[in-house]
């Protein structure tokens, strides 16, 4: 800027150059503002997108992972089956081996019966029971001398018998008459007792209804089968409806509970005891059906949930001394500082998740264990048989030597690959075998003690069959009384005596008490 000298316009001019210098600071202000606000703006922007960015990186990793699983996932389920989980046979995939479990040992003899082993069959009946009698004789149609087909002969006074042994189901219809008397003191009028199980004027006989009940419990026949089993047996004669048959099972039940109760009180008496627990379905909802008992005693009960409060229900463990070992399939209920019985696990079990996990995380030494604990379960019967009641020390210690090699082994292959598919379930498998290592391994310690919670899995087969075929319980009260039924249909069997004379007494309105099956 030139200056003329004269201070009034210079001045003007200096005042009017500062304006526009203060204008123009200001607009650089401004734009500076707008910039550094611009610059805010897309640096957060950046970081948005940069989250974002890492959202999708992370989403996408997940997928991967996922799918990775997946992968690991299907050939372990392939190989699922019998041996590695509760997989039954009768599910086992189309073009699979199924896998039966079969504890004997290779003898190495041809199958069929042995050199000496003696045939059975039917032996035929003396002749004073022979019940019918049938004749074939020379007046048979087509009856002729089988070389030259003449009709004209004569009988030798020779014969041959042969026997047949059947059944035949004839209605009975019983009449029964009950005279009325006076007495001739009083001049009373009374009649002769008529028993509680006629109380109608005309009713199914105990027969009918006992053999209604073994379809019902033992065979699993639904209630209209049932009805036409009989109808199918007698022509059409006998065809219970199906509301007979439903409370027929609801009184059976009902007459049961005392019975029920008696075996109860026996049975917390005993030192060894096998419990087990499977589902149902009672009215659409899971249901809990239970099992106690050992060789002579089977004991079912029925709830609505599988709780503690359902096992208080029962008043069998809270009752159980420390004298008296349960066998079971790792129920950590059992556990519970409130019950004092000592528990021992099922190896048959463990040896089952063993195998899955050698086939999940390909790793050895779950298989070390399972070859262990088999190895031993043939050395103890192997011993048994040879009148042993025990191993001897040397033995027991390296019994127990061997489990601490294989455990440290197993940690060592599950921390050396973390990333496994299997690696949870090796994880958990490994402590759960640390934690409860006696009462896995107590039979090494004592012969009379099992191996496994076999007992208790055949005592809940029948329930899984009629589960399959009826498909649910109406209520929680048609289940009791189904567990109270086959409670004393079981018990009756294991100790020798007949099913359905067991039932006849029952429908008569005098079951068997357990006095009575102990001292059978």
């Amino acid at each position: 800027m030139k200056l003329t000298g004269d201070i009034r316009c210079d001045f003007e001019k200096v005042t009017a150059e500062n304006v526009r210098l203060k204008d123009r600071i200001l607009g650089y202000q401004e734009t500076i503002s707008s910039l550094r606000s611009s610059l805010k703006a897309a640096r957060k922007s950046k970081d948005l997108q940069r989250a974002d960015y890492e959202e999708l990186l992370a989403q996408k990793d997940a997928v991967i992972k996922e799918l990775e699983n997946r992968l690991a996932h299907e050939p372990a389920l392939k190989g699922h089956d019998g041996t590695n989980t509760g997989t039954p046979a009768s599910q086992t995939p189309i073009g699979k081996k199924k896998a039966i479990p079969d504890s004997r040992r290779n003898t190495g003899k041809k199958k069929g019966g042995q050199p000496g082993h003696e045939k059975h069959i039917l032996t035929p009946p003396q002749a004073s029971t022979v019940t019918e009698t049938v004749e074939h004789g020379a007046g048979d149609d087509g009856f002729a001398c089988p070389d030259c087909g003449s009709e004209n002969f004569a009988p030798t006074g020779e014969s041959e018998t042969k026997y047949e042994y059947d059944i035949e189901v004839k209605v009975v219809r019983r009449e029964h008459i009950y005279y009325y008397y006076r007495c001739l003191d009083c001049g009373t009028q009374f009649r002769s007792m008529i028993e509680p199980q006629l109380k109608e004027k005309c009713q199914y006989g105990s027969m009918v209804q006992a053999v209604a009940l073994s379809l019902l419990d033992t065979v699993n026949a639904p209630v209209n089968k049932t009805g036409m089993f009989f109808a199918g047996m007698t022509a059409g004669e006998l065809a219970p409806c199906d509301g007979y048959i439903s409370k027929l099972q609801n009184r059976a039940g009902q007459t049961l509970v005392q019975f029920c109760e008696e075996l109860r009180l026996l049975m917390i008496t005993r030192t060894l005891l096998y419990w087990d627990d499977t589902v149902i379905m009672i009215s659409t909802a899971r249901a809990c059906f239970r099992f106690y008992g050992d060789e002579t005693i089977a004991y079912y009960t029925a709830h609505l949930h599988k709780d503690m409060e359902s096992l208080d229900d029962d008043s069998v463990p809270a009752l159980l001394t420390a004298d008296t070992k349960i066998m079971h399939d790792h129920n950590k209920v059992n556990y519970n500082d409130k019950y004092s019985f000592d528990n021992i696990e099922c190896n048959q079990h463990l040896q089952r998740d063993c195998q899955k996990n050698s086939n999940d995380t390909c790793h050895k030494w779950s298989d070390d264990l399972k070859e262990h604990i088999s190895r031993t379960i043939k050395d103890r019967k192997d011993a048994i048989d040879n009148g042993a009641s025990a191993f001897d020390d040397a033995y027991i210690k390296k019994f127990n030597r061997k489990p601490d090699k294989i455990l440290k082994s197993g940690w060592k292959e599950n921390l050396k690959d973390p990333s496994n598919y299997g690696a949870h379930f090796e994880e958990t498998l490994l402590k759960r075998i640390e934690e409860y290592r006696r009462n896995y391994f107590l039979w090494s310690e004592d012969f009379t003690l099992p191996t496994t919670n076999n007992l208790s899995e055949r005592g809940l087969r029948g329930i899984k069959s009629h589960m399959k075929i009826s498909g649910q319980f109406e209520s929680e009260k048609a289940a009791q009384n189904f567990a109270r039924i086959k409670t004393y249909i079981e018990t009756c069997r294991r100790n020798r005596i007949n099913e359905i004379l067991a039932l006849q007494r029952l429908c008569e309105g005098n079951p068997y008490t357990v006095e009575e099956i102990f001292t059978y």
